[in-house]
Protein backbone atom coordinates (compact mmCIF):
# COMPACT_ATOMS: atom_id res chain seq x y z
CA UNK A 1 0.00 0.00 0.00
CA UNK A 2 2.92 2.37 0.64
CA UNK A 3 3.78 1.99 -3.07
CA UNK A 4 0.22 2.27 -4.39
CA UNK A 5 -0.50 4.59 -7.31
CA UNK A 6 -3.52 6.10 -5.51
CA UNK A 7 -2.34 8.83 -3.11
CA UNK A 8 -5.25 8.27 -0.74
CA UNK A 9 -4.47 4.57 -0.29
CA UNK A 10 -0.82 5.43 0.36
CA UNK A 11 -1.94 8.15 2.79
CA UNK A 12 -4.19 5.67 4.61
CA UNK A 13 -1.30 3.19 4.86
CA UNK A 14 0.90 5.91 6.39
CA UNK A 15 -1.84 6.77 8.91
CA UNK A 16 -2.18 3.09 9.85
CA UNK A 17 1.58 2.66 10.17
CA UNK A 18 1.87 5.71 12.41
CA UNK A 19 -0.94 4.45 14.63
CA UNK A 20 -0.13 0.75 15.05
CA UNK A 21 3.60 0.41 14.33
CA UNK A 22 5.83 -1.33 16.84
CA UNK A 23 9.49 -0.33 17.30
CA UNK A 24 10.44 -3.23 15.00
CA UNK A 25 8.03 -2.10 12.26
CA UNK A 26 9.31 1.45 12.66
CA UNK A 27 12.88 0.33 12.00
CA UNK A 28 11.89 -1.87 9.04
CA UNK A 29 9.65 0.69 7.31
CA UNK A 30 11.37 3.93 8.32
CA UNK A 31 13.19 4.03 4.97
CA UNK A 32 9.88 3.75 3.07
CA UNK A 33 8.41 6.63 5.06
CA UNK A 34 11.53 8.71 4.41
CA UNK A 35 11.22 7.99 0.66
CA UNK A 36 7.64 9.29 0.68
CA UNK A 37 8.81 12.44 2.48
CA UNK A 38 10.71 13.24 -0.75
CA UNK A 39 7.60 12.80 -2.91
CA UNK A 40 6.60 15.63 -5.26
CA UNK A 41 3.03 15.28 -3.95
CA UNK A 42 2.42 17.67 -0.98
CA UNK A 43 -0.38 15.42 0.32
CA UNK A 44 1.94 12.43 0.59
CA UNK A 45 4.72 14.56 2.06
CA UNK A 46 2.43 15.72 4.89
CA UNK A 47 1.19 12.19 5.61
CA UNK A 48 4.74 10.79 5.58
CA UNK A 49 6.03 13.49 7.95
CA UNK A 50 3.16 12.91 10.40
CA UNK A 51 3.92 9.19 10.29
CA UNK A 52 7.59 9.99 10.99
CA UNK A 53 6.50 11.99 14.08
CA UNK A 54 4.84 8.85 15.48
CA UNK A 55 7.89 6.73 14.64
CA UNK A 56 10.24 9.16 16.42
CA UNK A 57 8.04 9.00 19.53
CA UNK A 58 8.47 5.23 19.62
CA UNK A 59 12.07 4.97 18.39
CA UNK A 60 13.90 8.31 19.04
CA UNK A 61 17.18 7.02 17.57
CA UNK A 62 15.48 6.83 14.15
CA UNK A 63 16.04 10.57 13.80
CA UNK A 64 19.11 9.78 11.63
CA UNK A 65 16.80 8.30 8.98
CA UNK A 66 14.69 11.46 8.66
CA UNK A 67 17.03 14.30 9.52
CA UNK A 68 18.26 15.17 6.01
CA UNK A 69 14.80 14.96 4.45
CA UNK A 70 13.17 17.14 7.09
CA UNK A 71 15.84 19.83 6.59
CA UNK A 72 14.90 20.11 2.91
CA UNK A 73 11.18 20.22 3.81
CA UNK A 74 11.80 23.41 5.79
CA UNK A 75 12.55 25.15 2.48
CA UNK A 76 9.09 24.27 1.07
CA UNK A 77 6.54 26.95 0.16
CA UNK A 78 3.53 24.78 1.03
CA UNK A 79 2.34 25.80 4.51
CA UNK A 80 0.91 22.36 5.29
CA UNK A 81 4.26 20.71 4.59
CA UNK A 82 6.06 23.39 6.64
CA UNK A 83 3.68 22.86 9.56
CA UNK A 84 4.20 19.09 9.66
CA UNK A 85 7.98 19.46 9.16
CA UNK A 86 8.13 21.86 12.12
CA UNK A 87 6.20 19.32 14.22
CA UNK A 88 8.69 16.60 13.26
CA UNK A 89 11.75 18.71 14.12
CA UNK A 90 10.12 19.65 17.45
CA UNK A 91 9.52 15.98 18.27
CA UNK A 92 13.09 15.05 17.32
CA UNK A 93 14.55 17.80 19.52
CA UNK A 94 12.40 16.77 22.49
CA UNK A 95 13.33 13.10 22.16
CA UNK A 96 17.00 13.25 21.21
CA UNK A 97 19.78 15.53 22.53
CA UNK A 98 21.90 14.88 19.45
CA UNK A 99 19.04 16.08 17.23
CA UNK A 100 18.67 19.21 19.36
CA UNK A 101 22.33 20.13 18.84
CA UNK A 102 22.08 19.41 15.12
CA UNK A 103 18.91 21.43 14.49
CA UNK A 104 20.15 24.52 16.35
CA UNK A 105 21.91 25.39 13.09
CA UNK A 106 18.47 25.83 11.51
CA UNK A 107 17.49 28.79 13.72
CA UNK A 108 18.25 31.41 10.98
CA UNK A 109 16.05 29.46 8.52
CA UNK A 110 13.17 29.26 11.03
CA UNK A 111 13.53 32.97 11.81
CA UNK A 112 13.34 33.71 8.07
CA UNK A 113 10.12 31.68 7.71
CA UNK A 114 8.54 33.44 10.69
CA UNK A 115 9.60 36.85 9.38
CA UNK A 116 8.04 36.08 5.99
CA UNK A 117 4.78 35.16 7.72
CA UNK A 118 4.49 38.34 9.79
CA UNK A 119 5.58 40.63 6.94
CA UNK A 120 3.45 39.02 4.21
CA UNK A 121 0.35 40.73 2.90
CA UNK A 122 -3.19 39.37 2.89
CA UNK A 123 -3.49 35.78 1.65
CA UNK A 124 -7.04 34.33 1.70
CA UNK A 125 -5.66 30.78 1.80
CA UNK A 126 -3.79 31.29 5.08
CA UNK A 127 -5.44 34.33 6.68
CA UNK A 128 -7.24 33.91 10.02
CA UNK A 129 -8.75 37.12 11.44
CA UNK A 130 -6.17 39.24 9.64
CA UNK A 131 -3.16 37.13 10.70
CA UNK A 132 -1.15 35.02 8.26
CA UNK A 133 -1.27 31.32 9.23
CA UNK A 134 -1.31 31.60 13.04
CA UNK A 135 -1.03 27.80 13.36
CA UNK A 136 2.35 27.77 11.62
CA UNK A 137 3.49 30.82 13.61
CA UNK A 138 2.67 29.08 16.90
CA UNK A 139 4.52 25.90 15.85
CA UNK A 140 7.57 27.92 14.82
CA UNK A 141 7.61 29.81 18.12
CA UNK A 142 7.43 26.56 20.10
CA UNK A 143 10.32 25.11 18.11
CA UNK A 144 12.40 28.28 18.56
CA UNK A 145 11.74 28.04 22.30
CA UNK A 146 13.18 24.53 22.42
CA UNK A 147 16.20 25.46 20.27
CA UNK A 148 16.98 28.66 22.19
CA UNK A 149 16.72 27.18 25.67
CA UNK A 150 20.13 27.23 27.43
CA UNK A 151 21.89 28.36 24.24
CA UNK A 152 23.12 31.96 23.99
CA UNK A 153 23.98 31.89 20.28
CA UNK A 154 20.59 30.51 19.20
CA UNK A 155 18.79 32.92 21.54
CA UNK A 156 20.70 35.88 20.11
CA UNK A 157 19.67 34.88 16.58
CA UNK A 158 15.96 34.98 17.46
CA UNK A 159 15.81 38.11 19.68
CA UNK A 160 14.93 40.50 16.82
CA UNK A 161 12.14 38.39 15.35
CA UNK A 162 10.58 37.86 18.79
CA UNK A 163 10.55 41.63 19.29
CA UNK A 164 8.92 42.03 15.86
CA UNK A 165 6.21 39.47 16.60
CA UNK A 166 5.56 41.12 19.99
CA UNK A 167 5.08 44.58 18.51
CA UNK A 168 3.44 43.76 15.15
CA UNK A 169 0.82 41.19 16.20
CA UNK A 170 -2.74 42.48 16.57
CA UNK A 171 -4.07 41.73 20.07
CA UNK A 172 -7.74 42.60 19.61
CA UNK A 173 -8.65 39.00 18.73
CA UNK A 174 -7.88 35.64 20.31
CA UNK A 175 -5.85 34.54 17.27
CA UNK A 176 -3.34 37.33 17.92
CA UNK A 177 -3.38 36.70 21.66
CA UNK A 178 -2.49 33.03 21.09
CA UNK A 179 0.60 34.08 19.10
CA UNK A 180 1.55 36.72 21.68
CA UNK A 181 1.22 34.15 24.47
CA UNK A 182 3.58 31.72 22.68
CA UNK A 183 5.97 34.61 22.05
CA UNK A 184 5.99 35.50 25.76
CA UNK A 185 6.70 31.87 26.73
CA UNK A 186 9.55 31.74 24.22
CA UNK A 187 11.09 35.03 25.39
CA UNK A 188 10.99 33.96 29.04
CA UNK A 189 12.39 30.48 28.33
CA UNK A 190 15.42 31.42 26.21
CA UNK A 191 18.45 33.56 27.07
CA UNK A 192 16.75 36.75 25.91
CA UNK A 193 17.78 40.37 26.46
CA UNK A 194 16.37 42.18 29.51
CA UNK A 195 14.47 44.68 27.32
CA UNK A 196 12.75 41.81 25.54
CA UNK A 197 11.73 40.24 28.86
CA UNK A 198 10.19 43.57 29.93
CA UNK A 199 8.27 43.64 26.63
CA UNK A 200 6.98 40.10 27.34
CA UNK A 201 5.82 41.05 30.84
CA UNK A 202 4.09 44.15 29.43
CA UNK A 203 2.14 41.90 27.04
CA UNK A 204 0.97 39.86 30.04
CA UNK A 205 0.05 43.13 31.77
CA UNK A 206 -2.18 43.99 28.79
CA UNK A 207 -3.73 40.52 29.01
CA UNK A 208 -4.83 41.34 32.58
CA UNK A 209 -7.04 44.12 31.17
CA UNK A 210 -8.71 41.81 28.66
CA UNK A 211 -12.45 41.16 28.98
CA UNK A 212 -11.93 37.43 28.43
CA UNK A 213 -11.43 35.79 31.82
CA UNK A 214 -9.50 32.90 30.25
CA UNK A 215 -6.88 35.35 28.96
CA UNK A 216 -6.70 37.05 32.38
CA UNK A 217 -6.20 33.67 34.06
CA UNK A 218 -3.47 32.65 31.60
CA UNK A 219 -1.72 35.99 32.19
CA UNK A 220 -1.75 35.58 35.99
CA UNK A 221 -0.58 31.98 35.73
CA UNK A 222 2.32 32.97 33.47
CA UNK A 223 3.28 35.98 35.61
CA UNK A 224 3.43 33.63 38.60
CA UNK A 225 6.14 31.66 36.78
CA UNK A 226 7.86 34.77 35.38
CA UNK A 227 8.05 36.70 38.67
CA UNK A 228 11.11 34.68 39.75
CA UNK A 229 12.89 35.49 36.46
CA UNK A 230 12.24 39.25 36.31
CA UNK A 231 10.71 40.47 39.58
CA UNK A 232 11.02 44.19 38.78
CA UNK A 233 9.23 43.94 35.43
CA UNK A 234 6.26 42.16 37.05
CA UNK A 235 6.29 44.65 39.94
CA UNK A 236 5.32 47.44 37.50
CA UNK A 237 1.93 45.78 37.03
CA UNK A 238 1.23 45.41 40.75
CA UNK A 239 -1.82 47.73 40.73
CA UNK A 240 -3.49 45.74 37.94
CA UNK A 241 -2.72 42.46 39.70
CA UNK A 242 -4.24 43.76 42.96
CA UNK A 243 -7.39 44.73 41.02
CA UNK A 244 -7.73 41.08 39.98
CA UNK A 245 -8.36 40.23 43.67
CA UNK A 246 -11.82 41.76 43.14
CA UNK A 247 -12.62 39.51 40.17
CA UNK A 248 -15.79 37.44 40.42
CA UNK A 249 -14.00 34.35 39.06
CA UNK A 250 -12.61 32.22 41.92
CA UNK A 251 -9.70 30.83 39.85
CA UNK A 252 -8.55 34.32 38.83
CA UNK A 253 -8.86 35.52 42.40
CA UNK A 254 -6.70 32.64 43.70
CA UNK A 255 -3.96 33.19 41.11
CA UNK A 256 -4.00 36.95 41.83
CA UNK A 257 -3.64 36.25 45.56
CA UNK A 258 -0.66 33.92 44.99
CA UNK A 259 0.98 36.47 42.70
CA UNK A 260 0.43 39.32 45.18
CA UNK A 261 2.30 37.38 47.86
CA UNK A 262 5.10 36.57 45.38
CA UNK A 263 5.49 40.33 44.74
CA UNK A 264 5.89 41.31 48.40
CA UNK A 265 9.35 42.61 49.32
CA UNK A 266 10.84 44.94 51.93
CA UNK A 267 9.96 48.04 49.87
CA UNK A 268 6.25 47.36 49.46
CA UNK A 269 5.35 45.17 52.42
CA UNK A 270 3.31 47.87 54.21
CA UNK A 271 1.24 48.74 51.14
CA UNK A 272 0.75 45.13 50.13
CA UNK A 273 -0.15 44.05 53.67
CA UNK A 274 -2.92 46.65 53.73
CA UNK A 275 -4.19 45.39 50.36
CA UNK A 276 -4.15 41.78 51.53
CA UNK A 277 -5.87 42.64 54.84
CA UNK A 278 -8.62 44.34 52.84
CA UNK A 279 -8.89 41.23 50.66
CA UNK A 280 -8.98 39.00 53.76
CA UNK A 281 -11.95 40.94 55.08
CA UNK A 282 -14.05 40.42 51.95
CA UNK A 283 -12.89 37.11 50.45
CA UNK A 284 -14.68 33.76 50.58
CA UNK A 285 -13.95 31.35 53.43
CA UNK A 286 -11.89 29.07 51.15
CA UNK A 287 -9.26 31.83 50.74
CA UNK A 288 -8.92 32.90 54.37
CA UNK A 289 -6.59 30.14 55.63
CA UNK A 290 -4.16 30.46 52.71
CA UNK A 291 -4.23 34.25 52.83
CA UNK A 292 -3.50 34.35 56.57
CA UNK A 293 -0.64 31.83 56.46
CA UNK A 294 0.94 33.59 53.45
CA UNK A 295 0.78 36.93 55.27
CA UNK A 296 2.74 35.47 58.19
CA UNK A 297 5.30 33.96 55.80
CA UNK A 298 5.67 37.30 53.99
CA UNK A 299 6.32 39.13 57.27
CA UNK A 300 9.00 36.59 58.25
CA UNK A 301 10.81 37.23 54.94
Amino acid sequence: DLNHSNQYITGLALCALGTICSPEMSRDLGGEVERLMKSTNPYLKKKAVLCAVRIIRKVPEQFDVFQNSVRSLLTEKNHGVLLTATSLVTEMCQQNTQALQSFRKLVPNLVRILKTLIMSGYSPEHDVSGISDPFLQVHLLRLLRILGRNDSEASEAMNDILAQVSTNTENSKNVGNAILYETVLTIMDIKSESGLRVLAVNILGRFLLNNDKNIRYVALNTLLRVVHVDHNAVQRHRATIVECLKDADVSIKRRAMELCFALINSNNIRTMTNEMLEFLGTCEAEFKADCTSNMFLAMER
